[in-house]
Parts: structure tokens; C-alpha cells; sequence
């Protein structure tokens, strides 16, 4: 697939808001980290039968606080840190440009090559490109060409990157 698919949006701190929790959501659910929230219900678990029969209410109080934090609490927060950097370091909209070939991503300062990327993440809302230092998300409505994430998704399976 030699021809270039070109990708330009406006970046601003709503779209950096949705793009983390999209990640978020997505790594909670694909990552073994979803394997700590089954253990803080299993406490949850332990502390009710503590509860019931010895009168304890030690465990059932933390676990529970645990479960709330993991399954709440933790994007409040990350929600909360991002709004502050976002409000401190970035300029209001700042447009952003990408052009995607053979070779690999090509931004204003750099070609971000396909031996890099570690994986492309197809979403409803987008696409997502890990690669070892950052992500990448692109929203459907970046793409210039209609045909734009197709092409993406299928030069990402060529690449064995999907």
C-alpha cells in the first residue's frame, strides 16, 4: 500500500480528556489489571462473611474503600491531574497534523516508524497507535479521507501491528 494517508485535528483539552479515558477504559478491560479490581470484590466477599459471622468489620471497610477507589476513584483522580496540566502546559488548540505510509508516521518532527509501534487499536471512536514512548488516537472525523482508518487498519495488518 504505497499511498499516504493523511490525518489532521485540532488537539485541546476535551479531546485530551476523551482520549485518556478511552485508553483508560480500554486498559482496564484488556490488561491484567483488571485482575487487582477481582481481588478488592473478593475481599469485599471476605469481609461480608467476616461481618456475618465474627462481627468484624476491619476487612469489609477497607475492601470496600478498595473496590470504590479502583472502580471509581482512579479516573476521578487521573481526571483531575490531566485537567491541571492541560489548564498549565498546552496551548488552546493546537492543530495537528499526521501523514501514515509504508515507512511509518510521519508528525512535523519526526517519522515514527512501524518497528516501533507496538500495536493499533481499532475503537468505535477511533483508532488508537501504541507505540514504546506515547499513544496516538484518532478520531474517525481526523481522517481526511473517508477511506482513511480502513487504509490505516489494513497497512497495520499488513505491518502485523493490529
Amino acid at each position: 500500500m504505497s499511498k499516504s494517508i493523511e490525518v489532521s485535528f485540532m488537539w485541546n483539552k476535551e479531546l485530551a480528556l476523551k482520549t485518556s479515558k478511552l485508553y483508560y477504559d480500554y486498559d482496564m478491560r484488556h490488561s491484567n489489571k483488571r485482575y487487582i479490581g477481582w481481588f478488592f470484590v473478593a475481599l469485599v466477599q471476605f469481609g461480608i462473611v467476616g461481618t456475618l459471622k465474627h462481627n468484624s468489620y476491619g476487612i469489609l471497610f477497607i475492601s470496600t474503600f478498595l473496590v470504590i477507589y479502583w472502580y471509581y476513584g482512579r479516573w476521578y483522580f487521573r481526571k483531575l491531574i490531566l485537567q491541571r496540566f492541560y489548564k498549565k502546559n498546552t496551548p488552546k488548540n493546537l492543530e495537528v497534523n499526521f501523514t501514515i505510509d509504508n515507512e511509518g508516521i510521519h508528525t512535523q518532527e519526526k517519522v515514527i516508524e512501524w518497528d516501533t509501534i507496538l500495536k493499533v487499536i481499532n475503537l468505535e471512536e477511533g483508532v488508537f497507535i501504541q507505540n514504546r514512548d506515547n499513544a496516538y488516537y484518532f478520531e474517525n472525523s481526523a481522517f481526511i479521507s473517508k477511506k482513511g482508518k480502513t487504509a490505516l487498519l489494513a497497512m497495520a495488518k499488513e505491518k502485523e501491528k493490529v
